[in-house]
């Protein structure tokens, strides 16, 4: 099961722009039919369900096999895949400027790394054929420009490659630019668009200069003005345009809009544990602690009770940094309940289980339990020396034996 790291966030399905057709009522690329049944794969991926997402496109492929998108979304759900069984899907390391310039240790199954790339391939040679027939068209052209975002993404996140990463998506920016120069309406572009202008609008100066000079130029106001496009004039990608603009609004310390963004995505999926933990954290940032702290408590007992999707979330991770909370809250009996399970369960790593036992020791102290508290000091002395944890129990069980 993955385990998910404090809160997550799903910002790389929005830039993943690239398994969307765009909303023109034009030929056959993008069909009512066609839309109707990407959307299908598309809540799947929401829903944090990737292998029947891939189903859903293997089936779309064999109904439209000429069509550029069902390969391209193909590629995309194994990316997102990949990077949700990393754990990498966290809303702190995609406002982290740092993360992903750090090597990865854990590489890419290369059978995964070529089906990614076969579906990238697949889709650039059926969009480039589209356009051999049908010169110009806007459909086709978004799809290139989408096959380069998606590459764009994966050099950033899979390979940790910041100059990949800014050189497709500069051709991903100048390919979808070019669709909404001659299509204003073309509402699925403005995603790319933006996050592109957003992302070189954002570069540290020292950097900036030096892609100022390669030709790479952006905007933070242009950004945002793009994406809030997306939202109204998307056809598919409004979802992906709010998720996006919640991290944005994360990172701009815009909480209360990013907590709007939060809302509106999970009552739609409410299976996404994901966006339940992002909705935690925008609480915490705006310093709504006991709100953060119940919500958290509530994605812990869905998994528990195996709610849809919510049993692919390891409890075992949350359950000592919710017991913190509610000690920092004055909670003590709930925070000694979160403790306690937290030693219970197998699954909670050694760290976090021996800090437990020193925190349960503290509150059964304070609520008066003076034998409970020796024995669980006395069950601390049994598990690992984890930071001077048996000094610190021994030194609390010669206190209690001198009050």
């Amino acid at each position: 099961m993955a385990r998910p790291a404090n809160s997550v966030l799903l910002i790389t399905v929005c830039v993943a722009v690239a398994l969307l057709p765009s909303q023109a009522q034009a030929q056959s690329l993008r069909s009512v039919d066609y839309a109707a049944r990407m959307r299908v794969g598309l809540d799947h991926l929401y829903r944090l369900e990737h292998a029947d997402a891939i189903r859903a496109f293997e089936e779309l492929a064999e109904r439209f096999p000429e069509h550029p998108g069902p390969p391209l979304s193909m590629a995309m759900a194994v990316w997102l895949e990949e990077l949700f069984d990393r754990q990498e899907l966290d809303l702190d390391r995609f406002i982290s400027p740092g993360y992903f310039t750090k090597p990865s240790d854990d590489p890419m199954d290369e059978a995964e790394r070529r089906s990614f790339h076969d579906g990238i391939e697949r889709s650039q040679a059926l969009a480039a054929r589209w356009l051999e027939r049908h010169p110009g068209d806007s459909d086709a052209r978004y799809y290139l420009g989408a096959c380069e975002a998606g590459l764009g993404v994966f050099a950033f996140t899979i390979d940790r490659s910041y100059r990949g990463a800014l050189r497709h998506g500069k051709k991903a920016y100048q390919i979808q630019k070019g669709v909404t120069e001659d299509d204003p309406e073309f509402g699925d572009s403005y995603l790319t668009v933006g996050t592109y202008e957003y992302i070189v609008g954002n570069l540290p100066w020292y950097i900036k200069w030096i892609a100022s000079i390669a030709g790479y130029r952006g905007s933070e106001k242009r950004g945002f003005d793009y994406l809030g496009l997306a939202v109204r004039k998307g056809f598919l990608v409004q979802n992906d345009a709010r998720l996006l603009l919640m991290v944005l609004y994360m990172r701009e310390k815009q909480y209360d809009y990013a907590l709007e963004m939060a809302l509106q995505l999970h009552a739609r999926y409410p299976e996404n544990f994901l966006l339940h933990l992002n909705r935690a954290q925008i609480l915490e940032k705006l310093d709504r602690r006991e709100e953060a702290a119940l919500t958290l408590l509530e994605v812990v007992e869905r998994s528990e009770a195996g709610v849809a999707n919510y049993q692919k979330l390891d409890a075992s991770s949350l359950r000592y940094p919710l017991g913190e909370r509610f000690l920092s809250l004055t909670w003590r009996e709930r925070a000694l309940e979160q403790f306690e399970a937290a030693i219970a369960d197998v699954d909670t790593s050694e760290r976090h289980r021996v800090y437990s036992s020193l925190k349960a020791g503290e509150i059964l102290e304070a609520l008066g339990r003076y034998e409970d508290a020796q024995e669980r000091y006395l069950q601390t002395q049994n598990l690992e020396d984890v930071d001077g944890s048996h000094r610190v129990a021994n030194l609390r069980l010669l206190a209690l034996e001198n009050r």
